[in-house]
């Protein structure tokens, strides 16, 4: 069991550690694809309508992810 007090592994202070440019660069395009395939797939979305979903829900998520980051680095400051 980890110790709570330890901070964070070395994968999340590498990605606390790049810029949120770089941050939405790396997540952005793997969000997009897996919303993209959840629309066309599970949710049985036409083809073009699966592919703006993916790029409007990719964009809220990275929003997300950036804001979340930010906090929890925030947080341990």
């Amino acid at each position: 069991m980890a110790d709570p007090g330890a901070g964070p592994n070395a994968l999340v202070r590498w990605w606390e550690g790049l810029t949120p440019l770089r941050q939405a660069a790396a997540a952005g395009p793997v969000l997009v694809v897996l919303l993209f395939l959840v629309n066309l797939g599970p949710f049985n979305q036409p083809l073009w309508r699966s592919i703006l979903y993916g790029i409007f829900e990719g964009g809220v998520l990275i929003g997300l992810l950036l804001a979340i980051t930010r906090s929890e680095k925030n947080k341990r400051s």
